[in-house]
């Protein structure tokens, strides 16, 4: 008994499996596609669900050579406020004049770096701290405060005094690449 239970389920299981896989047929005769016509008339194309399409009547596009405008380059002068117009700054920058020329390089030292407090981006205090380091020997620093100052420097006066400085702290430190990288400075301005 148990071998005819066991066949029956097998034979279900294969009834229900077979069903399932085989496809499906209709009695529908399949219609061929036919092309639909490229050329669109002017009343409409219809569809196979009777929907008109009708195309709107467009001119071609003309594709035209646009004209290439390059705009001028102007050459922008760097100018800002560094802050020499400050009084305050401008007596600091006096004071420290009036003690650079009398060799005081010390007190010179302490009025620039404080008008460097109130103008950090003044040319004039960096020229004054990079000539003030030549003068006290520190030629490394005179040089790093003369390149500093060069980047806020507007002018070219102000430009030669700097690569004088750069010029003057690299012969005493014999850096001859230096000494020329000033010279052709110097000479292109």
């Amino acid at each position: 008994m148990p071998k005819i239970g066991y066949v029956t389920t097998l034979l279900t299981i294969f009834v229900v499996t077979g069903c399932q896989t085989v496809p499906e047929q209709s009695n529908h005769p399949k219609k061929p596609i036919e092309k639909q016509q490229t050329t669109p008339h002017k009343q409409g194309v219809p569809t196979p669900d009777g929907v008109k399409i009708t195309p709107y009547e467009r001119p071609e596009i003309k594709r035209e050579q646009a004209p290439v405008i390059i705009p001028q380059q102007k050459v922008q002068n760097q100018t800002f406020d560094d802050g020499k117009n400050i009084p305050a700054v401008q007596q600091l920058l006096q004071q420290t004049q009036s003690a650079f020329q009398k060799g005081q390089w010390d007190e010179a030292e302490r009025f620039a770096l404080n008008a460097q407090r109130l103008a950090p981006q003044s040319a004039d205090v960096f020229a004054y701290l990079a000539r003030i380091a030549n003068q006290k020997k520190q030629y490394a620093n005179a040089e790093s405060l003369a390149r500093r100052g060069l980047s806020y420097a507007q002018s070219t006066t102000q430009k030669k005094v700097f690569w004088n400085v750069i010029l003057q702290s690299a012969q005493q430190q014999k850096k001859q690449q230096t000494i020329a990288e000033a010279l052709r400075h110097l000479q292109s301005l």
